[in-house]
């Protein structure tokens, strides 16, 4: 298609849910563009393909950022899928929709329409579920959520663990309950990963009205006056325009989106000027607001054999054989197998701590993988406070924008992974978990007091792959989009992503960029 009705920018998690949903309209066409390419292959369809794909940049971004002074100075890569699907296609497949309390935060700060109560219908919508029926739970639905295939052991042991140090185990976290642990469930059906891609885009592949464009990079969206009318991309080196007859829709990530917007010319007016890139509308909120999970990696060696060990040439080999055969085993597992999000200091409302419990050790001394058993444990602060921000680089599509961002500025988010570390040497010690320990990994001698630990996670702490917020929705003047994402001060564009949340929300950001993605279908049906 050189012309559509919609044109969607970015397939990743909600890009994929909002082309395939616009799609089922057999009046309208869509166009859906992917800088990355499709991803069908095994290692793709393997769950635990991820620790491939992610260090790869034919499927990850890598974005470089500047360095950061809270961390002592330094730099690292952020991961964002580049393939159909995003984010969706290349990572662990942790299924999590977040609290009750988060949407009815954004609600009540002014985002009409994204309560708890007016998100779940989209949650519900999208999903098929493998297991009992519940009413948290649906099924029919195109993307498929099942618990484990085949758990560690140890994941029900650490929920047995956070248990007996005083925790609550939460026996049905999707219900918008998740003050305390849980084995979480993972987007895949049968042992099999199920991106978003292969959810809402591959049961399409014969609608005549859906065309999907991978391997291209959207330079920038198109206007004439105020009104968006198209998008100019890069196809081999050489540019090409697209038209939309009715919008084009940004869901290109909280990184790729704010850079389109800004190469388009709607963005900080100064910096835009500074960049040689024509103003459309002056929206200084463009790229600001970044969010990210900050995250400290815990670990102790353990007595039980976990993945780290048998990442052994004969053993991989026997794994992807179990795995081709049976759909079973090491290869249909995620990084990420329990999880207990906690209070750092009880006088919180709402937990501010995520523990994401892995069976599986590093060794920061080789910077791969322990050859003793282990597993570790990421003490993440959940609802971050600390910010930072997107800028262009240059007006140029092929160079990556600048990630200017202090993971560790807001005292609350140190703050909140000490008191976690603190909870999770009690989890430690207690009995379901304790009987299996057999040394300390991360760190070897652990800090004698606040101060130290405090040293330990400025050293260590990396990001949690989730940013957030640089198009904020909201219903003040400043937000740079409304509750129905539209651009402000501009026609026919929208940012639909994990870009427009206010706040992040207490959870991995796949399934909630999802679930925008239905709602945002579905905003548009109701607006035309």
């Amino acid at each position: 298609m050189e012309t559509a009705d919609y044109i969607v920018v970015g397939g990743g998690s909600t890009g994929c849910a909002l082309a395939g949903r616009l799609s089922e309209d057999g009046t309208r066409s869509v166009l859906l563009m992917e800088a990355g390419q499709d991803a069908r292959k095994l290692v793709n369809r393997m769950p635990a393909g991820s620790f491939r794909l992610l260090p790869n940049p034919q499927f990850n971004w890598l974005y470089g950022t500047e360095a950061d002074p809270t961390i002592n100075g330094r730099t690292s890569y952020w991961m964002a899928g580049r393939a159909l699907g995003g984010g969706s296609a290349v990572n662990g497949g942790v299924y999590t929709r977040g609290g009750r309390h988060d949407y009815d935060g954004w609600a009540a700060a002014g985002c009409a329409g994204w309560a708890w109560d007016d998100v779940l219908p989209y949650f519900l919508r999208a999903e098929d579920y493998q297991g009992p029926v519940s009413p948290s739970h649906a099924r029919g639905g195109p993307l498929a959520v099942s618990s484990l295939r085949s758990p560690h052991r140890l994941a029900a042991a650490f929920v047995s663990a956070c248990r007996e140090a005083g925790f609550r185990e939460i026996p049905d976290y999707c219900s918008g309950d998740v003050d305390g642990a849980f084995v979480n469930l993972l987007t895949q059906k049968k042992g099999e990963r199920w991106s978003s891609a292969r959810a809402y885009i591959e049961p399409a592949d014969g609608r005549s009205n859906l065309s999907v464009l991978s391997g291209v990079t959207v330079d920038r969206v198109l206007f004439e006056g105020r009104r968006a009318v198209g998008v100019r991309v890069i196809v081999e080196g050489q540019p090409r325009e697209y038209r939309a007859n009715r919008e084009v829709i940004l869901s290109a990530g909280s990184i790729g989106s704010p850079a389109i917007l800004m190469r388009s010319g709607v963005g900080p007016g100064a910096h835009l000027q500074a960049m040689g890139v024509a103003v459309v509308q002056d929206a200084p909120q463009v790229g600001q607001n970044l969010q990210e999970h900050p995250s400290y990696p815990y670990s102790r060696f353990v007595d039980v054999p976990t993945y780290n060990v048998k990442a052994k040439p004969a053993s991989i080999m026997m794994e992807v054989a179990k795995y081709i055969l049976f759909r079973r085993g090491m290869m249909t597992a995620g990084p990420v197998q329990a999880i207990g999000f906690l209070r750092s200091r009880p006088d919180l409302a709402h937990p501010d701590i995520k523990l994401a419990f892995s069976p599986l050790a590093p060794d920061l001394a080789s910077q791969g993988l322990h050859e003793r058993s282990g597993v570790t444990v990421h003490v993440i602060a959940s609802s971050p406070k600390s910010r930072g921000e997107i800028r262009l680089r240059s007006p140029e599509a092929t160079d990556k924008p600048v990630i200017d961002h202090r993971l560790l500025e807001h005292p609350d988010d140190i703050g909140a992974i000490v008191g976690g570390i603190r909870h999770l040497e009690r989890i430690f010690a207690a009995p379901a978990l304790a009987r299996h320990v057999t040394g300390r990994n991360i760190p070897a001698e652990p800090p004698t007091d606040d101060a130290g630990w405090e040293a330990q996670v400025r050293l260590l702490a990396s990001t949690g792959y989730q940013p957030v917020g640089t198009c904020r929705m909201g219903s003040d003047a400043a937000s740079v989009v409304d509750p129905g994402l539209r651009v402000r001060g501009v026609e026919g564009l929208r940012v639909a992503d994990v870009s427009i949340m206010p706040t992040m929300p207490t959870a991995n950001t796949s399934a909630p960029g999802i679930m925008i993605g239905e709602k945002t279908a579905e905003m548009i049906r109701a607006d035309r």
